[in-house]
C-alpha cells in the first residue's frame, strides 16, 4: 500500500497528491492495482477534487480530528462547468474500483440564483459516484450542497453520515444505495420560501435503488411551501427499463414538517412507477414521526401516495431485517 499524507497549506494539495499517484501508475513506479491511503490533516482545502484511478483508494481525515475540521470545498455548479464529472466538488469516474471515503467534510458552496424553479444551471454536487461497476464506501462524512447534493449509480454504501440540500439532493440511478445510520437535512432555500425535497431516484427496472436504514429525516421550517421526503421525476413506465422509483424506508425516523403523502408527483400529474412492492418502488417499514418537542410515535400512512407500499413483517424479515439481507448478493456482502 502507498501512504501519503496531505495538508491544506499548499494550493490544491489534494489533487497534487492524486496526480502524483497517476504519474506513478504511468510510469509503472507502482502497479495499477496498488491499494493507496490518503491521510489528510486537519483544514480547509479550497479546491475540487476527481479520482478516475483502477488503483483501491481510501482517503479520510486523521483519526484525532472530527469530520468538521477537515473539509474539502469549493464553489462549483453546472453554469461553471458541465456536466456532472465537473460541477462536483469531488468526482469519482467510471475506472474506480473500490473507493472508501471517512471523516471528512465536503461541501459545495454554491448558492442557487436562477429564481424560476430548480434548473439545470444550478446542480451542483458535493460528491459524485459516477461508476457502475465499482464499490463506493463513505462513513462519517458530512456532506453539504444545496440543488443534487449527492449523486450515486452502481453501489455504495454510507455509514453515519450527515448529507443536507434543498432540492432533490439526494438523486441517481443507483443499483443499490445503502444509507445506514445517516441524517437527511432539508435546509433553507437560499432563495425564498420554495418546496423542499430530499430524495429522488430514476433506478433501472428491479434494482433495490436507495435503501435508507434507521436514517433520520429533519428539516428547516418552511413559510407556506412544502417539504417531501421523496419527489418522482414522473418518466418510469412500464415500456422503459430506466427511471424507475425505487426506494425504501426502513425503521427510519421524519420530522413532522414532511407532508403526510411523502412522495411529491406534482398532485397525480406525473407517474409513479413502479407501484410499491416487496422489492422496488417506494416502500417502507416502521416509519416514526418526531415533532417539534422530540416526541416520537408511529406514522401515519393513510395519506400516504397511493403508488407506495408498507412493507410487511414477512417483506422485512426476508430482505431488510439486517444489513446483512439489504447487502445481499452485492460487492459489500463480505463487509456486512
Amino acid at each position: 500500500m502507498l501512504e501519503l499524507s496531505v495538508n491544506s497549506k499548499s494550493p490544491a494539495a489534494i489533487a497534487a497528491a492524486l496526480k502524483k499517484i497517476h504519474e506513478m501508475s504511468m510510469t509503472g513506479a507502482i502497479e495499477k492495482n496498488t491499494p493507496i491511503h490518503i491521510t489528510l490533516e486537519a483544514g480547509l482545502y479550497r479546491e475540487s477534487v476527481r479520482y478516475n484511478l483502477s488503483n483501491p483508494l481510501i482517503i479520510e481525515g486523521s483519526s484525532h480530528i472530527k469530520a468538521k475540521d477537515c473539509v474539502i470545498q469549493a464553489d462549483n455548479c453546472e453554469a461553471f462547468r458541465k456536466g456532472v464529472a465537473n460541477r462536483s466538488v469531488f468526482s469519482i469516474g467510471p475506472n474506480v474500483t473500490s473507493i472508501t471515503i471517512r471523516n471528512l467534510s465536503i461541501i459545495n458552496t454554491h448558492t442557487k440564483s436562477i429564481m424560476e424553479g430548480n434548473t439545470l444551471r444550478d446542480s451542483a454536487e458535493a460528491l459524485a459516484w459516477d461508476n457502475d461497476s465499482g464499490v463506493l464506501k463513505v462513513e462519517g462524512v458530512h456532506l453539504e450542497g444545496r440543488q443534487n447534493t449527492l449523486y450515486v449509480r452502481g453501489m455504495s454504501w454510507f455509514k453515519d453520515c450527515y448529507i443536507s440540500g434543498d432540492t432533490d439532493f439526494i438523486y441517481g440511478e443507483p443499483v443499490t444505495a445503502f444509507l445506514e445510520n445517516c441524517t437527511v437535512h432539508v435546509r433553507e432555500d437560499n432563495r425564498g420560501d420554495f418546496n423542499g425535497y430530499a430524495v429522488m431516484c430514476r433506478a433501472s427496472a428491479d434494482n433495490k435503488g436507495f435503501v435508507f436504514s434507521d436514517c433520520t429525516f429533519t428539516a428547516d421550517k418552511r413559510r407556506k411551501s412544502k417539504l417531501f421526503v421523496y419527489r418522482t421525476a414522473g418518466k418510469g413506465s412500464a415500456t422503459t427499463k430506466r427511471d424507475w422509483d425505487s426506494v425504501a424506508f426502513v425503521n427510519c425516523t421524519m420530522s413532522d414538517l414532511f407532508e403526510q403523502e411523502l412522495v411529491w408527483d406534482d398532485d397525480m400529474n406525473l407517474d409513479v412507477y413502479p407501484r410499491g412492492n416487496a422489492m422496488t418502488g417506494i416502500r417502507e417499514y416502521n416509519t416514526r414521526v418526531v415533532n417539534a418537542d422530540g416526541v416520537s410515535e408511529p406514522a401515519d400512512t393513510a395519506l400516504r401516495n397511493v403508488k407506495t407500499y408498507s412493507l410487511t413483517e414477512d417483506d422485512y424479515f426476508n430482505g431488510y431485517a439486517s444489513r446483512y439481507l439489504i447487502l445481499k448478493n452485492t460487492p459489500f456482502e463480505e463487509k456486512s
